[in-house]
């Protein structure tokens, strides 16, 4: 069995109720629709991942997104069927089945995938229901709630009738891809769901606020002719730090404790050492840190700093860094720590040809 995925994620979340997509929210530590990509790769019989998002949303969430060999991007359409039906002319002949997949349910687990494959192996159409645990009423009469089933996604197909079905589909309104089989008087095969395979419709969805912690470090040489930056504020010193930017360190390990918290890699997967950065402050790295945490609905909730630094003191420049990075950081002072420490003239950092810091920060859902 040849087999590929369709992962949709380019609807507009109407229902959400957020600037921010759906699929881009924050979740269990992770994007929503990275846990579904995430389940597919970890999949053998999967050969290809194929995750619709629309194109103005590819670029700006590139760097959030989880990207494997097997994952191939293409744009959605206006409505779920017309993304799918892109998604399917992405899919080569060679192949012989698809499982389609809507990315809002990020709880969907490995084993109710693999059953899913397995029959296929068997069946042209292989859907997923569970059981409906309320009291249902149809045009205000009452129905057996045993008759009704809750239909789910992944759902498993042969692609070539799914194809066919899908090319002369002119219902621009259906939900469900398992549908057409129906129409088309096909045979579908109905296994158990998983209760916990629940879609995510309404923010509310998401659950409580969590909290995701990040760490960040960083060391820079300090030589003579050079200017001290840190936090953003110039200190007078005899020996400034020699970086590709400006060589603020306490800046450099803020962002990678940011970068940490929200899985985002570290400060040179956005900031390599390239002629673009050349000398630039590291104030204007923070800004663009924060834009892209706020892109994924995360905000600063408190963060701690650790400036390791034999000379000069820093004393009286302590609650200048701190109302700065409170600034830049859009978080209030209050919610900051900062720590000024020597190594009593020992090591590098002790001899003035160094500095060093350590950040923790926490992260919450906007």
């Amino acid at each position: 069995m040849n087999l590929a995925v369709i992962i949709l994620a380019a609807g507009n979340s109407t229902r959400f109720k957020s600037n921010i997509p759906k699929q881009f929210h924050f979740y269990k530590k992770d994007i929503l629709i990275n846990h579904s990509i995430k389940k597919f790769d970890e999949i053998k019989e999967v050969k290809q991942i194929h995750v619709g998002i629309n194109n103005k949303y590819q670029k700006k969430y590139s760097p959030t997104i989880k990207k494997t060999k097997k994952v191939i991007f293409f744009n959605g359409g206006k409505y779920r069927c017309d993304s799918v039906k892109n998604g399917l002319k992405k899919i080569k002949n060679n192949y012989s089945h698809v499982l389609i997949h809507d990315a809002a349910r990020a709880d969907v687990s490995i084993k109710l995938i693999k059953k899913i494959i397995k029959q296929l192996k068997k069946n042209d159409c292989v859907i997923p229901v569970i059981k409906s645990s309320d009291t249902t009423i149809y045009k205000n009469s009452y129905v057996n709630r045993n008759q009704i089933k809750l239909i789910q996604t992944p759902q498993g197909f042969k692609l070539d009738k799914i194809k066919k079905f899908h090319k002369k589909n002119i219902d621009k309104k259906i939900t469900d891809d398992s549908i057409l089989f129906y129409t088309n008087k096909e045979k579908i095969k109905i296994i158990n769901g998983e209760e916990q395979n629940k879609k995510i419709t309404y923010i509310k969805d998401l659950g409580s606020k969590e909290k995701f912690f990040g760490i960040g470090y960083d060391i820079h040489k300090m030589s003579p002719g050079y200017n001290l930056y840190i936090g953003g504020i110039k200190i007078p010193s005899k020996h400034g730090a020699v970086g590709h930017s400006d060589g603020d360190s306490l800046l450099h390990a803020l962002i990678d404790s940011f970068m940490g918290a929200a899985r985002l890699g570290d400060i040179g997967t956005l900031f390599p050492n390239s002629k673009k950065y050349k000398g630039i402050r590291s104030t204007k790295l923070i800004r663009e840190i924060i834009i892209k945490l706020k892109m994924i609905n995360l905000k600063i909730s408190s963060i701690d700093l650790n400036i390791i630094l034999q000379s000069p003191n820093l004393k009286n420049y302590k609650e200048k860094i701190k109302k700065n990075i409170s600034k830049l950081c859009l978080i209030k002072p209050n919610k900051i720590n900062i720590k000024a420490k020597t190594t009593d003239k020992l090591g590098i950092i002790g001899k003035n040809k160094a500095l060093a810091c350590e950040v923790i920060s926490t992260l919450e859902n906007a």
